[in-house]
């Protein structure tokens, strides 16, 4: 319940992949070439996916899928509920800088998609600082930076440059056999988006049609478990599997439908339960 603290008291939502900028291009090569080894040394290549989960989690949606529908929803935009920029310092381990950049792209496309300048420019920092912290990025010159800045205004555009990197990402970490690091990104942003979802539906006068936003994410539930399943053995993953694994009742339990008002009770439960799973990802 602490996010809908945070919103009763500051107002009395709003799931893979990342953003991602150089902040230098002169010297990217070599830097990120040692880079990528570092991080590449330290979350091991121990689990190859099948073809079909390769193709599940490099075609899995971007987290605008779940921001798009939460404004077509008339949800509201509240920074609040977001992981705040001011923890993105605290992420030291290469699990949870994944799982955050993850997170922090999802809060990204909230703020893109509802054109919040400000906050898309702080949440563009994040997921900077966490992808050159990963190693991967150099992928990108310095005119990203300032196209993004340019388009701040004009939301169509910058949801339109903020998908093509998302694409370059993927294809990039692909191509670089990065597989769990955009496994984690995938994990962290799908959480990310459902916690928002159920979150501004707990505190919606008619929560029918946010809530149908969380109805919809059941496919994409079953996806990056079954995606997850190919680390059930690895020691680094299988927690992140688990905490995933724990938002099965959401859709099984509450008889969330698209198109049928919940009861409050059930809302509220929903959101306890997505956020619980989400706070052990920003801890």
């Amino acid at each position: 319940m602490k996010a809908l603290t945070k919103i009763q008291s500051g107002v009395a939502m709003v799931a893979l992949f990342l953003i991602i900028a150089a902040s230098s291009c002169n010297n990217a090569s070599n830097n990120n070439q040692n880079a990528n080894a570092a991080a590449t040394d330290t979350i091991k290549k121990e689990v190859t996916l099948t073809p079909e989960s390769q193709k599940l989690l490099y075609s899995f949606p971007t987290p605008f899928e779940v921001t798009t529908m939460l404004e077509k929803a008339k949800a509201g935009f509240i920074f609040d509920i977001t992981n705040p920029p001011s923890n993105v310092g605290k992420y030291m381990t290469q699990i949870s800088k994944s799982l955050n950049l993850g997170i922090y792209s999802a809060d990204l496309s909230y703020s893109a998609t509802y054109n919040r300048t400000d906050e898309t420019n702080k949440f563009m920092a994040c997921t900077n600082k966490l992808a050159d912290e990963l190693g991967i990025a150099g992928v990108y010159d310095q005119s990203l930076l300032e196209k993004v800045k340019k388009f701040n205004n004009n939301k169509d555009s910058l949801i339109g440059l903020i998908n093509k990197i998302f694409s370059q990402t993927s294809n990039f970490l692909s191509a670089n056999n990065r597989t769990e690091v955009a496994v984690l990104i995938a994990a962290g942003g799908f959480a990310e988006g459902v916690y928002l979802a159920a979150t501004l539906g707990e505190v919606a006068k008619d929560n029918t049609k946010i809530m149908a936003v969380v109805a919809a994410q059941k496919d994409n539930y079953s996806k990056i478990q079954s995606i997850l399943q190919a680390y059930a053995a690895d020691e680094k993953m299988k927690p992140v599997a688990d905490e995933i694994a724990k938002l099965k009742p959401i859709w099984e339990n509450y008889g969330i439908e698209s198109g049928k008002k919940i009861e409050q009770q059930k809302v509220a439960e929903v959101s306890n339960l997505a956020e619980s799973v989400r706070l052990v990802f920003v801890k």
